[in-house]
């Protein structure tokens, strides 16, 4: 849906909004699975630390979040250039696929 924001509709708000609650719900998928629920974006924070200490991956999660919170207050701010959107978008993309990884390796186990 982000996506489709973004170059069907070439609306960077809507699909900066999207990306970021899309992020968020990765974390809350991934604390379900702990049996954790962190209603805050602190406890949100919280728990992605503690799994971002825990993954193997190369990719920075805590950066990629970063990312995503980026993209939503540009949301609602419109601060970033056109450059550093996309940039802030890629991160926050590769953050959700990430998450997905650690999610699916989750499920598995």
């Amino acid at each position: 849906m982000a996506r489709l924001a973004l170059e069907q509709y070439a609306d960077m708000d809507s699909a900066s909004a999207l990306i970021y609650e899309s992020a968020k719900q990765c974390i809350n998928a991934i604390a379900s699975q702990y049996g954790e629920n962190p209603g805050t974006t602190r406890a949100k924070v919280q728990f992605l630390s503690t799994i971002a200490s825990r993954s193997s991956g190369s990719f920075d999660l805590m950066r990629g979040w970063q990312a995503a919170i980026s993209l939503h207050f540009h949301a609602d701010r419109g601060h970033l250039t056109t450059q550093e959107f996309y940039v802030e978008w890629e991160l926050a993309q590769t953050f959700i696929e990430e998450m997905l990884i650690i999610y699916s390796q989750n499920e598995e186990r």
